[in-house]
């Protein structure tokens, strides 16, 4: 496809922050990645560049942006062929594509730009629902996203930075740890509760990273270490808690839960490094449906038990189980489950290690670079 350029008209709809990002900013940051050649904001007065903080975290050179007073000021080279942008609608990435492709403004359909554009709350609700990434599990669409979302919502507002919600969700998986390891009934539940609170806001640090395109390599590799990290202090606070409140006859299995976990953590973070080379344990979901693509019933059991099985589930199940009192019941279920898991990363490591150009990734994954 032809090189194009792009002009942005600063209107006070497009001015207006809505996730996190003026109208103009996502829309700089949507042309760049539409591989627009110049860019153009049409604003009659300063307008703050506020896409720049993107473009830095994801080390992304500064496209050629030009502020210029009226549409006629652009020169006449790109004056026939820019593509302009509406004053009164959010465009999303393929409602750009489709101008590009010589559409008419008015005949973009609703999936190609944000709706609302006369309440720029509910834009960001809209931008926020489309950043769901599309192999979410059930329990994380239907009952954590939409907390997320909301918590995402207002921290945007108050530019607050993905790393920093990283940082406060760590701290708070710390103090789980230290709480489930106090033992009896009240410690292991709020604990247990804790633990469904961390993988709520676990969420909110990739919701404000994908809207605001501040996602990257360095922010995925910490986001998923101190995921590992808090699912393994759930593990050894609640194994201290349960010996200390029901007895050493629970040290055993709550032992093997440990070490089987560790083990899936670091031979999946070394099949990682060793195929693609980047990315999160989600490759072990493509590589699942590589493997048995020539099994396309067993194929799709495996992986809605896959999907309905995530995290999401097994936080809120084992947080339900201390709050109910059977937190002894956590350490059996999950050593079951994490065998399960070995096996399978077992079964797929030869398809993971094969990956070196990074098929397997996750889109999410994919779109940072």
């Amino acid at each position: 496809m032809s090189a194009f350029a792009v002009a942005i008209p600063a209107s006070n709809f497009l001015r207006q922050r809505m996730a996190g990002l003026s109208g103009v900013a996502r829309s700089v940051i949507l042309a760049d990645l539409e591989q627009a050649e110049r860019i153009y904001v049409i604003a009659a007065d300063p307008i703050t560049p506020d896409w720049q903080r993107s473009f830095a975290v994801r080390q992304r050179p500064m496209p050629d942006v030009e502020i210029v007073s009226a549409l006629d000021k652009i020169p006449a080279a790109h004056r026939d062929a820019v593509v302009v942008l509406p004053e009164n609608r959010l465009l999303n990435r393929s409602g750009i594509a489709g101008l590009r492709r010589g559409r008419a403004a008015e005949d973009l359909v609703r999936d190609e730009h944000y709706h609302a554009a006369d309440a720029p709350g509910r834009v960001t609700w809209q931008i926020l629902q489309a950043s769901m990434k599309p192999g979410e599990g059930w329990f994380g669409r239907n009952i954590n996203r939409p907390i997320s979302f909301r918590m995402s919502a207002i921290l945007l507002r108050w530019n607050i930075s993905p790393n920093a919600i990283t940082w406060f969700t760590f701290a708070l998986a710390i103090l789980m740890t230290v709480m489930l390891a106090q033992g009896g009934y009240i410690w292991l539940a709020l604990g247990g509760a804790l633990y469904q609170a961390v993988s709520v806001i676990d969420c909110v640090d990739g919701d404000i990273a994908r809207v605001t395109y501040q996602t990257s390599r360095a922010g995925a590799v910490m986001d998923t270490a101190f995921d590992m990290l808090a699912n393994l202090g759930f593990v050894f606070g609640v194994m201290l808690g349960v010996v200390r409140t029901y007895g050493a006859q629970h040290l055993q299995v709550a032992f093997a839960l440990v070490a089987v976990a560790a083990i899936c953590m670091a031979v999946m973070t070394l099949l990682v490094r060793l195929g693609p080379g980047r990315g999160s344990f989600d490759v072990l979901r493509a590589a699942l449906s590589r493997k048995l693509a020539g099994r396309p019933q067993l194929q799709s059991a495996v992986l809605t038990f896959e999907k309905v099985f995530k995290r999401d589930f097994y936080a809120l199940f084992a947080a339900s189980l201390c709050v109910l009192g059977l937190a002894w019941l956590v350490p059996q279920l999950g050593l079951l489950g994490v065998c399960i898991w070995l096996g399978a990363i077992m079964w797929c490591a030869p398809t993971i290690i094969a990956d070196k150009t990074g098929e397997l990734l996750p889109s999410h994954i994919k779109a940072m670079e």
